[in-house]
């Protein structure tokens, strides 16, 4: 059994409950979460779960989101479940790398302050939008949402489409300007100012830092959050690995300009940037810097976005 330290509210850990909620076995996970859940000790178990995380190996972290999950994610509060929006501020961003052609050539661009979310758009945040739209589920969806075990990672199967959709509606739901990052503040954002770091935590790979392809017994989607030693300068979470995100830019060649028609999208037959990289991905492809191209109307299992903010409302 694993201990963490710390005090407690509640008298106790059942050992074989906390053994099938961490396990690998999916139905005695959801059979302790009901357990758990008639007990009442469902906030109490999740705090727990979360407080784990840094002695938890990352092959058995997605099982760990997934109990997090069953039991309630506190981390996400209705109406509707978004996350923290975390300032980023005017700065200096450093695009590209030698290693691709794709990333070349390394060049500065100014970046105005914006907020960016802590953590992808989730499956919960998502579920919402299409119970108030009437918008079609992702694909791999029930007619009643998306799977219990999965509310709190990230939506994946949506297009640039989809997430313009949702941007726009929850712009109106709240009064703030939600939009995609352009490729620019994506990457400020996983770098920080004026730094060419090669991943969001560093210059090295840590297997800590991210959910990444480590095979097919272990690798598969995980709940946000689960790779907290992997955020970025700006404090946001999972801007490698996990699932690619989208942005506003079109995957036109470097040097970006902002100005030069890359961030007035409008055709379906232009491919749209993404950054971030999967669990499908291997280290390589999840640098701050790599990244690639799809058509806007495309949605792919790997795949998801973040929520940019400007700081005006309107």
């Amino acid at each position: 059994m694993i201990v963490v330290a710390g005090k407690s509210d509640h008298p106790s850990r059942d050992p074989r409950l906390w053994a099938a909620l961490i396990g690998s076995d999916r139905q005695r996970r959801l059979d302790a979460a009901r357990t758990v859940r008639a007990l009442q000790s469902e906030a109490w178990y999740a705090r727990q779960l979360l407080e784990s995380i840094a002695v938890i190996g990352p092959e058995r972290r997605a099982d760990l989101g997934e109990a997090l999950s069953l039991l309630g994610d506190y981390r996400f509060s209705p109406p509707y479940y978004l996350s923290e929006m975390l300032p980023v501020s005017s700065a200096v961003a450093i695009l590209g790398s030698p290693d691709y052609p794709d990333e070349q050539p390394v060049h500065k661009v100014e970046v105005s302050g914006f907020s960016l979310a802590q953590f992808p758009v989730t499956n919960v945040a998502y579920a919402v939008f299409i119970e108030e739209t009437g918008c079609r589920r992702p694909y791999g969806w029930s007619r009643s949402g998306p799977p219990p075990h999965l509310l709190n990672a990230p939506v994946v199967r949506v297009s640039v489409r989809n997430a313009e959709a949702y941007c726009a509606w929850i712009s109106r739901e709240t009064g703030f300007r939600f939009r995609l990052p352009t490729e620019a503040e994506w990457v400020i954002a996983a770098r920080g100012a004026d730094n060419p770091r090669k991943y969001p935590w560093g210059d090295e790979f840590d297997p800590l830092c991210a959910n990444v392809w480590t095979g097919p017994e272990s690798s598969r989607l995980s709940a946000v959050g689960m790779f907290p030693a992997g955020r970025g300068l700006f404090g946001h979470e999972d801007l490698a690995g996990n699932v690619w995100e989208w942005c506003s830019s079109l995957y036109w060649p470097y040097p970006y300009h902002a100005a030069d028609g890359r961030e007035d999208p409008g055709s379906d037959r232009d491919w749209r940037v993404m950054h971030g990289g999967s669990w499908r991905s291997r280290p390589i492809s999840v640098r701050c810097s790599a990244r690639q191209g799809e058509l806007p109307s495309d949605s792919f299992e790997v795949v998801g976005f973040r929520l940019a903010r400007d700081e005006s409302r309107g």
